[in-house]
């Protein structure tokens, strides 16, 4: 199993450091596949994301000369996680342009210094990780054409930011995966003392998703908000991402 090569960034928006990963599938193909992870240590760690996309490379054939680098995002602390990914956090403005104007230019540099070309962009999330994605996304919307949508959170506010985007005639067309549990209404979150009706917004957003002619894929399981359904379930949404 291949291990991820580790990456330092000091982000002027944020005042700290990041150490970020990079794993890449098929290092010699020169167009890329890139999929940038919230969360992503959690993801290597707890998700198993390696084994995901092994088991969805394992027999494939056909797929040409595309290579697939996962960009592995640090969470950090809880208390920073909610702060940066949530609409409402103090830091979540902060997070955004670390994010897009950091982040995703030195990945990009990254892969230019290799000689490759990228010929899609995703964003994958669980819970809070979902809500940030689906926020980058709206922020630049023609950068992306993937989104990889776990048991999302999803304010209000989203839902009036994609509205806007429809009235003002943006050019977006997104390949959007997205699963729910069943049993992820009433979802109390203790650090910010709120309660998340996760469910209903998912069957929400898929609603707007479908008035905007995405191409969605949606999944409803018998679940509740957990890793253990994250990790089940990430075979299918990397499967979504790479053969789409």
């Amino acid at each position: 199993m291949i291990e991820p090569v580790k990456k330092y960034i000091q982000s002027d928006f944020l005042q700290k450091g990041f150490e970020y990963g990079l794993l890449s599938y098929g290092s010699e193909c020169k167009d890329v596949d890139v999929l940038f992870i919230q969360d992503g240590w959690d993801y290597l760690e707890i998700g198993k994301i390696q084994k995901g996309v092994e088991k969805v490379l394992h027999g494939t054939s056909g797929r040409g000369r595309i290579g697939i680098l996962l960009v592995l995002v640090p969470p950090g602390a809880s208390e920073e996680r909610y702060h940066y990914y949530h609409p409402n956090g103090r830091q979540h403005k902060e997070y955004m342009d670390f994010f897009s104007q950091e982040l995703v230019p030195d990945v990009l540099e990254e892969i230019k210094l290799q000689g490759k070309k990228v010929r899609k962009m995703g964003l994958l999330g669980d819970s809070l990780g979902a809500t940030v994605s689906l926020t980058i996304a709206i922020q630049k919307p023609s950068l992306w054409t993937d989104l990889l949508l776990q048991s999302g959170v999803f304010p209000g506010v989203l839902y009036d930011k994609l509205k806007a985007l429809q009235t003002e005639k943006k050019e977006f067309h997104w390949n959007v995966y997205q699963v729910v549990g069943l049993q992820e209404d009433n979802f109390y979150y203790a650090l910010s003392n709120e309660v998340f009706h996760i469910l209903t917004h998912n069957r929400k957003l898929m609603e707007l998703f479908s008035s905007l002619s995405m191409n969605l894929t949606y999944y409803e399981e018998n679940e509740g908000h957990l890793w253990t359904f994250w990790q089940r379930d990430l075979p299918r949404a990397l499967d979504f991402f790479i053969h789409k």
